[in-house]
């Protein structure tokens, strides 16, 4: 029979836990979190030095919150996914020896990716290398927790979600705090709580579209349309916080002392430009939003220079490792336990299937008809609502016009990479890259020659492409 979440310490398993990323905010949610204080949580690693900071680093938090969080490091995958109510998958293939040739080759041929973790060449690569893996633990999981709950975080998110609810039936939900952000970018604008927005998403991962969104009972968007249309009274009505400088990578652009709300909508520019000329609202960065619409990131545009589009390039990923070993070191020696939440949502998705109370966050889930733009099946990004029954999506939407059209063709490629994954079809691959956003914007040669460079590049972490 199965045992009942409710009743006891639930037993998650961080597949990854080695990540100076993830296993520090985890570990620290968990505590902030009553019913995940005393879980019992496995951390398993291919690097097991790093596995092991990160169980001292549990072990620290117990002691010093006086919980009984109980963490241990367990370098066999069999062993640690025994029993499992929860399997957390954060990893990446090949690490930045492999993502690299994800940003550097693409830009020889004139493709500049702000990020390149999610679509694009890059995107499209990092599904072939991770689908494989993440499909092998999903079968573990099969075989020996088959009711736990599957819970993703890595990218590109929505098409390795795809690749386990395609192929296994485990239980799969996808997680990314992007729409956390949107939310904190639009409380400000609107001089409100985070937590008084209720949006309606339809779309992907790093493309969640918002068709709606009320405030209070109110219209939102047509809050923000008039705040659009009046800049001077933009520029006048300072918000509740200042951005996070290191975080948010703002520029001032209002003539006042104080940011306003005007410097919001200038360092959303992208976002606000969808939402004032089709209706709709991004819900992740400009960063990520224009990977699926390249227009914003051309050469006739100086690559989004005007757009205020940020290229984190390889150097900013490899700052961003680096920060997060900063942040490990700070967890690590702080006198106690931060109390403040890592805006991850891992959980907040925990919390509200073992205590039972439901709690309301943007999940990727199969589509049931949430999407209408999409076939069932694919895997969408919405609102979900996580409590005792489990996980699922809670509204329904059409996404409209040319973004609808967009959404709809980076769907295509997703469901292609799967299949190429899986299959090890080079032609297929170049079919994706043909009908990606970005990478369908070179001459056929150009997208022909750049394939093959990218697949051989790494080939090493691409078995399945060998014959």
């Amino acid at each position: 029979m199965r045992r009942s979440l409710r009743a006891m310490s639930p037993r998650i398993v961080v597949v990854g836990g080695g990540s100076y990323h993830w296993a520090p905010r985890l570990l620290c949610d968990f505590a902030n979190t009553p019913s995940l204080a005393g879980a019992s949580v496995v951390l398993h690693d291919l690097d097991a030095e790093r596995m092991r900071l990160m169980e001292d680093l549990g072990h620290e938090i117990a002691r010093r919150r006086s919980i009984p969080l109980d963490v241990v490091a367990e370098a066999d995958r069999a062993k640690a996914l025994a029993g499992a109510d929860f399997v957390i998958t954060c990893f990446s293939v090949g690490g930045f020896d492999s993502m690299q040739h994800d940003i550097e080759i693409p830009r020889r041929y004139g493709i500049r990716q702000p990020i390149g973790d999610s679509v694009g060449p890059g995107g499209i690569l990092r599904a072939l290398r991770s689908v494989p893996v993440l499909l092998d633990i999903a079968r573990d999981v099969e075989g020996i927790a088959p009711d736990a709950w599957f819970v993703n975080v890595t990218n590109p998110l929505t098409a390795l979600c795809r690749s386990v609810t395609r192929e296994t039936p485990v239980k799969a939900v996808g997680l990314c705090n992007e729409w956390v952000g949107a939310t904190f970018n639009l409380s400000l604008a609107l001089d409100c709580g985070m937590q008084d927005l209720d949006p309606v998403l339809a779309g992907v991962n790093h493309y969640p579209l918002a068709t709606e969104l009320r405030v209070g009972g109110e219209d939102a968007f047509a809050k923000l349309q008039a705040l659009m249309d009046d800049p001077e009274r933009a520029a006048s009505e300072t918000i509740w916080m200042d951005p996070p400088p290191r975080a948010m990578r703002w520029t001032k652009v209002s003539p006042g002392e104080h940011w306003s709300k005007l410097d919001v909508i200038e360092n959303n520019r992208v976002r606000f430009e969808i939402l004032r000329r089709f209706g709709v609202f991004p819900g992740s960065g400009d960063h990520h939003s224009v990977e699926f619409m390249p227009g914003f990131v051309h050469p006739g545009n100086a690559y989004g220079r005007d757009w205020r589009v940020h290229h984190y390039g390889m150097e900013g990923h490899r700052a961003d490792a680096d920060a997060d070993v900063v942040h490990y070191e700070a967890v690590r020696d702080a006198s106690d336990v931060t109390s403040r939440p890592s805006g991850e949502l891992v959980a907040q998705l925990l919390d509200g299937i073992v205590a039972g109370t439901a709690r309301t966050l943007p999940v990727n889930l199969p589509n049931e008809g949430n999407v209408t733009n999409l076939p069932d099946r694919s895997v969408v990004e919405v609102i979900g609502i996580a409590d005792g029954s489990g996980v699922r999506a809670r509204d329904h939407a059409t996404v409209p016009g040319i973004m609808g059209e967009f959404l709809r063709r980076i769907n295509v490629v997703q469901e292609w990479t799967v299949e190429a994954a899986l299959t090890g079809d080079r032609t297929l691959v170049l079919e994706a890259m043909m009908a990606d956003p970005m990478a369908g914007q070179l001459a056929y040669d150009d997208i022909v020659t750049m394939t093959d460079e990218m697949l051989d590049a790494t080939a090493r972490w691409l078995p399945q492409f060998a014959n």
